[in-house]
């Protein structure tokens, strides 16, 4: 587990903020605002390729007992859960007693797993998602009263949608993309990678998949990606349209927030705005 970012405002009263926490296999994420908008903090962690669910589980446990901030009283505290293991399966098909087969079909048969539903009303979408027991029971324990959404349930709502887009969010070993045909929602997938040629596989065969041009597809970045890096010089072979992705305006930042490009933060804040 490697610390990459750990902003936190001394002496913040969280009585009246909003905390949400972002969790997966790619690492676990967390950003605070308090009643007038302003964050008071931002930490970010990374995993290696390979996390198992047990070390996720694990990992929350010690960034919790290692950061007196997150044992503070918080208004309203959200977890949002990155794990890949997740299918978006239109009302007229849902069936609740078939939810964990679905899973089964597509990412193997596990008992491992807690499975729950969110439903995005605005595309008549419901997003059937798996828990790791063993994450779910540390955060029942250590957040008793979280509130629970899937990243795929938040993210077609994070950011204005014009014709064809591919909003993509990396970490140091996993990619989550987002496809909008005009307008319409596609696809949400999420991957793992070890070199950028992986990405770039991943992100033009989301576009032949659904007949995308992709000299026509805005794609927006945001995570871990560097305009001088290798992975976005991948990328811009392909895509002419590269978009890093803003920090919301309807927060404040602080100098050590803004001190760091706005598209390592963006999707956080953009799912906070959302919660």
């Amino acid at each position: 587990m490697n610390s990459s970012f750990n902003i936190l405002t001394p002496g913040a009263d969280t009585s009246q903020s909003s905390l949400l926490i972002e969790i997966g296999r790619q690492g676990i994420s967390y950003v605070a605002t308090n009643e007038i908008n302003t964050c008071i903090a931002l930490s970010a962690y990374h995993f290696n390729t390979g996390t198992s669910n047990d070390e996720v589980a694990n990992y929350l446990k010690d960034i919790f007992a290692a950061q007196p901030f997150l044992q503070k009283t918080f208004k309203k505290i959200s977890f949002v859960y990155a794990f890949a293991e997740a299918e978006l399966v239109p009302k007229q098909f849902m069936n609740n007693v078939a939810n964990n087969e679905i899973l089964d079909l597509v990412y193997g048969d596990t008992s491992d797993r807690i499975v729950r539903n969110d439903f995005m009303s605005s595309y008549n979408l419901n997003n059937v998602y798996g828990i790791p027991k063993q994450v779910d029971s540390v955060i029942a324990n250590l957040f008793p009263q979280a509130q629970h959404f899937h990243l795929y349930s938040l993210l077609p709502n994070v950011n204005k949608v014009t014709r064809n887009q591919l909003y993509s969010i990396f970490s140091t070993t996993h990619l989550t993309m987002q496809l909008f045909k005009d307008e319409k929602l596609q696809l949400i997938r999420s991957f793992s990678y070890k070199v950028p040629e992986d990405v770039l596989y991943h992100l033009l065969n989301a576009c032949q998949s659904f007949d995308v041009p992709v000299n026509d597809t805005t794609i927006v970045l945001n995570g871990m990606i560097d305009a001088a890096s290798g992975l976005y010089n991948e990328v811009y072979k392909y895509f002419l349209h590269p978009v890093f992705g803003k920090l919301p305006d309807q927060f404040n930042y602080s100098e050590d927030i803004k001190k760091y490009p706005s598209h390592y933060f963006s999707h956080l804040f953009e799912l906070a705005a959302c919660v």
